[in-house]
């Protein structure tokens, strides 16, 4: 290692080190043991300011200007939707949530480092990928410019007492100790395994070998357990925030490589499509001929109930079946678009047929919507029926962006996916489905429908308590009491405040945990 590549890690230490224990430490406070709590929106807002700022502090990047989704989006949509993980209860929801925020994180990044314009969605999935590997690669670089800035250190004392031979003796010093220490770290890692084996095979061969080991390994410590669950958590606490570092840490010197920046441009480019249309042609055509007659069945058959059903069907079980099936056909369909459109030559008639595919897929869309509708003004809700509801709709305003890109090749899709998607969920989110799920079936249930009650008293989240009588949240085998019970418990003292959320908070009130 020369001295200019010492420096160069020496100078990128001082600038990360310090930052990235913070936000480490930053991560602890929010979120440990924590996961929708009131910390978790300004988990959000610190990640935001913190990147930002070291982003400004690294030289490369200032490198891209240009806006290729608008920043301030993104950041509100990650802070928005951390601020919704701490007023629900629905782990769904919150997982979604935390996807949500990462996917708007990883792109706000390569948006700082990378010109996106003309990016697929090929290239940002190629480019994440790159960086989120990359950066997991790196994650050993602290210790690498930890021990280069004790080398830079040594060096300038040596420089400074005048003597410089010493220094480059130093280096080579230093070099031989890193090489050996690596060497007997892989060595260990090796051994160890290797000889417990042995020691199992030697210790089941001979008695008095294998109590000698015996006593060796088993030994026993009295203990408080108290003091032992503290000692465990304090190594959980400072495993977690060693991790943290690590990946701050190495997304900064993946990134900060005008190298990687290249690399990674070089990866996201977008390969020109030149395999012959009429391969495109011909598969598009016979998908056309299938989609058109399924179609034609949709609206007759279905939507006017002019077709004659096959035997044993009622149109009420015609029409409640195949929802899910038409939903994997109308994710197909939007793949084959795009593919055919990123790696096949265009043509006017290619067009026309990929126009085609489109105009059936809103047809389908509208089939699996109608009979989900259907099954459940005879079922009535759960989630994930509403959940399928809400994937037709995004499914369709996708739709209408694969319509757009096969008429205008610069329309940026990824960019208006991502947009639809973040608004689409984030409405879902902030309207907490498991309370219109509620109130949806205790009204049926009040119509003299039969519904699931089991569901209604086991499976939903407290966001439903406040569409719920008292009578079911008092039930001995509903959920909800012990859930509010078991929040009110974690949510002593001041540490326990850092889990207060709102959802869980007004259920507590309901069931008549609070005053």
């Amino acid at each position: 290692m020369d001295n200019n590549e010492i420096m160069k890690k020496d100078k990128r230490f001082e600038k990360l080190g310090i930052g990235s224990f913070l936000y480490a430490l930053l991560y602890i406070i929010c979120l440990y043991h924590n996961a929708s709590g009131i910390t978790y929106p300004f988990f959000a807002g610190g990640t935001i300011w913190f990147f930002g700022y070291f982003i400004k502090k690294i030289e490369n990047g200032e490198n891209n200007k240009k806006e290729h989704i608008n920043r301030k989006f993104l950041m509100i949509s990650i802070i928005v939707s951390g601020a919704l993980n701490c007023t629900t209860d629905s782990g769904i929801l919150i997982f979604m949530n935390k996807v949500l925020m990462f996917v708007l994180f990883c792109t706000l990044i390569l948006q700082c480092w990378h010109d996106l314009s003309g990016w697929s969605i090929t290239s940002y999935i190629k480019g994440a990928t790159s960086m989120i590997f990359g950066s997991i690669c790196n994650m050993f670089a602290p210790i690498g410019d930890m021990l280069a800035r004790r080398q830079l250190k040594r060096a300038n004392a040596d420089e400074n007492g005048g003597n410089s031979e010493n220094c480059e003796n130093n280096i080579k010093d230093n070099a031989k100790q890193k090489r050996i220490f690596i060497s007997v770290a892989m060595g260990l890692l090796i051994a160890i395994p290797v000889a417990l084996f042995i020691v199992i095979l030697l210790a089941s061969a001979d008695a008095v070998f294998g109590r000698l080991m015996y006593e060796i390994f088993t030994f026993s410590i009295d203990i408080d357990i108290n003091v032992l669950n503290a000692i465990v958590e304090l190594v959980k606490i400072l495993f977690s925030m060693i991790i943290v570092f690590a990946l701050c840490y190495g997304i900064f010197a993946y990134n900060a490589e005008p190298e990687n920046i290249q690399s990674l441009n070089n990866i996201a480019v977008r390969n020109e499509a030149n395999i012959d249309t009429y391969i495109a042609v011909t598969v598009n055509a016979v998908m056309c001929i299938i989609y058109l007659l399924f179609s034609a069945i949709q609206i007759f058959g279905l939507f006017l109930g002019k077709m004659s059903l096959p035997a044993g069907y009622t149109y009420a079980s015609y029409a409640r079946r195949g929802f899910f099936e038409l939903v994997f056909v109308c994710l197909f369909n939007i793949f084959l678009v795009l593919f055919t459109l990123a790696y096949f030559e265009s043509s006017k008639i290619l067009k026309i047929l990929l126009t085609i595919i489109c105009a059936c897929t809103y047809i389908m869309t509208l089939s699996s919507a109608y009979r989900m509708i259907l099954y459940i003004a005879s079922y009535q809700l759960t989630f994930l029926r509403v959940f399928v509801l809400w994937g037709l709709v995004i499914i369709a305003f996708v739709m209408s962006g694969v319509l757009i890109c096969i008429h205008n090749v610069k329309f940026s899709f990824f960019r208006y996916t991502l947009i639809v998607v973040t608004v689409g969920w984030l409405v879902f989110s902030a309207l907490h489905p498991d309370y219109w799920i509620a109130s949806y079936n205790i009204a049926a249930s009040a119509e003299g429908q039969e519904y699931d009650s089991y569901y209604l008293r086991r499976c939903l989240s407290l966001d439903a308590v406040p569409a719920l009588p008292q009578e079911l949240l008092n039930s001995k085998d509903s959920s909800y009491y012990r859930r509010a019970q078991q929040y009110e418990s974690q949510t002593d003292g001041f540490l326990g405040g850092r889990r207060f959320n709102i959802s869980k908070e007004y259920a507590a009130y309901k069931i008549g945990l609070k005053g």
